[in-house]
């Protein structure tokens, strides 16, 4: 009450002009924008790992460790080179040794297959140049993780280098130890 008996009212401020409506909202909006994000993401990209027959895919491992065994049995040993050619083609070079006999097929196949993204994986046809090398071009890898696999026409060996980061040096490829 003021000195003449009536009563001042306090001017009352709007719910939005306080700070504790904002901060108590702040961690449901950012919850809400996590899952917007979290939702676009698992609808705009694709899963290419997953694999639907798990049987069959293990019982294509115990295939690939014979191919190694076989390669492994045959003392195969391989070096990759990878030079930068015109127009972004690379010049694929392989050269391959045996401890023990090996009639040296036409062609060779060679994969490089990126750790995560599978529309970056690379196939190269490999022809024979005589003596154990072969040529072939396609398009140079960029930087990442790779799987680097070379293997014979009828798949009855492959040489393999799970982890090659970088192209500019040759990749020696062994049969793993018996």
């Amino acid at each position: 009450m003021n000195r003449m008996g009536a009563t001042t009212v306090q001017p009352h401020t709007p719910w939005y002009r306080h700070r504790w409506p904002w901060l108590l909202a702040i961690a449901p909006a950012v919850a809400l924008v996590g899952g917007l994000v979290t939702f676009w993401l698992a609808f705009t990209t694709s899963d290419p790992m997953v694999v639907d027959d798990y049987y069959r895919e293990g019982r294509a491992i115990n295939q690939q460790l014979a191919r190694d065994r076989q390669a492994a049995a045959l003392g195969l040993h391989a070096t990759v080179s990878l030079r930068a050619g015109a127009a972004g083609a690379a010049q694929v070079e392989v050269t391959l040794s045996a401890e023990r006999g090996s009639g040296w097929p036409e062609h060779l196949d060679l994969r490089i297959v990126h750790a995560t993204r599978s529309d970056l994986d690379a196939e190269y046809v490999l022809r024979s140049a005589g003596g154990g090398r072969y040529r072939g071009t396609g398009t140079l890898p960029p930087a990442g993780r790779w799987l680097v696999q070379l293997e014979d026409p009828g798949r009855t060996w492959r040489l393999v280098d799970p982890l090659v980061t970088r192209f500019d040096a040759p990749i020696e490829l062994r049969a793993p130890a018996p």
